[in-house]
This record gives C-alpha cells, structure tokens and sequence, in this order.
C-alpha cells in the first residue's frame, strides 16, 4: 500500500482529499504547513508528496527544494493558478506534476496513480527497455546509475526530464508522435497534455543545447519530436 503525505492548509479541502485517498486504498499523513510537512516527511518517507504551494511558515516552492535536496519522491503540486510560469517553475523545481485548483477527484486520483506507477519501479528500466547507458556524440546517459552527462560533465535533470531523454534517446532517428511520448513517459491518462510536453522539452532544449552548441532534439510540427543521433 503507497503511502502519501499530503499539504493542504485549508483544512476542509485536507479532510476531503484525505478521505479520498484513504478510500482509494492509500495510506495518507497530512500537514496544514511547510514545517510540519517537512518534519513528516523526514519521519514517514512517503511514497508520493501532494503539495500545495501557498503554506504558511513555509510555503510550497521552499519545501520541494528542501525534499529535492535529499529525495527524489514524486512531487504532484496543488496550485490555484493556471498560468504556465507557475507550472514552468514547479516543473523545473523537481516537481512531477500539478493539479490546477479546482479539481475532481477522479482526475486527482488518476494523476496520483500515473505518477506511482512511473515512479515506483526506477530500476525495472524505461519505457520497458532494458537498463543501459546510451552514447551519442558527447552526450551520454546511464540508466541503471540514473546520470546523464555532456562532453563530461554532468546534467542536472529533474526525475521527468531524464525518463523524457531516456525515451528519446531508445528511439534515436525516429519521430516520435506527442501522444507516444506522453503515453511512455507518462501513461495512458496523459496522453492529450501536450502543453505539458512542450514543457519539459524546453527545458530539456536549455540543459542539451547552446547556441553555439549541437542540436539534440528535433521539432516535427504539429506532429512530435525526434532525437537527433548525429546532433546538427
């Protein structure tokens, strides 16, 4: 059974999320602000963190850099904006995903399952490919040591960044449709996010490339991407 911690300081919309999860089968702790959340975190060692970000005494941007500086457990942030300068930041913070404030609960819950189903099994490979490290030019990704670097030094990626690359780069030459990226990297319940995807691969484009550098991935329009193995 996953255990979740989940931060919410309104405490009727806590107690109803809660009651959801705990019916949905999960184990579920709750903190009303950043502090108590983190001292829980470091007690329990969840399997998933639902994280609001207006806390008080520290807010939600503060803590998923506290737990990114020492985990890697699956962040899905709860924000009462849309605006995709929030989800950018939350996104390139570590975060997993987000849930835009007002949500259903099934939506929640699929979201929920998608992320641990993902993240529960980092060893087992990705996108069902064996464990390997992968060359081209000087970019280099080993994804049993779960490290990428470029001409020798190492790439800070976010948990989605790398499993985006890793899926990339097992099908180099080849054009990838968005709803094939979304469902391997995500799952199924993702697969008409592509403003999501867009995301990600901006960020990705900002760690890869320079100016002056090579091109690694490749825009197909209207259509998807393709990684690039001889980068242009």
């Amino acid at each position: 059974m996953a255990s979740i911690l989940l931060v919410e300081d309104e405490e009727k919309l806590r107690e109803l999320v809660k009651f959801w999860l705990e019916r949905a089968g999960y184990r579920c702790s709750d903190a009303a602000n950043g502090r108590t959340a983190l001292r829980l975190f470091y007690e329990m060692h969840p399997d998933l963190v639902l994280l609001d970000l207006a806390l008080p005494e520290m807010d939600g941007w503060q803590l998923c850099e506290r737990i990114r500086e020492v985990s890697q457990t699956p962040i899905i942030m709860l924000t009462a904006t849309g605006e995709e300068a929030s989800k950018v930041r939350g996104l390139q913070m570590g975060a997993d995903d987000y849930v835009t404030k007002p949500f259903g609960f099934p939506e929640l819950l699929a979201r929920v399952e998608a992320v641990l189903r993902r993240t529960g099994h980092p060893r087992s490979g990705v996108a069902g490919q064996p464990l390997d490290v992968y060359r081209y030019g000087e970019l280099v990704l080993d994804v049993q040591a779960h490290r990428a670097t470029l001409a020798g030094a190492e790439i800070k990626l976010t948990p989605i960044e790398f499993r985006l690359l890793a899926f990339l780069m097992q099908h180099p030459g080849q054009l990838l449709t968005h709803r094939q990226i979304l469902e391997g990297v995500w799952g199924e319940t993702y697969v008409g996010d592509i403003d999501s995807l867009r995301i990600y691969i901006r960020s990705l484009r900002k760690k890869l490339e320079s100016e002056s550098g090579p091109d690694y991935i490749a825009t197909e329009h209207g259509l998807g991407y393709r990684f690039l193995p001889r980068p242009r």
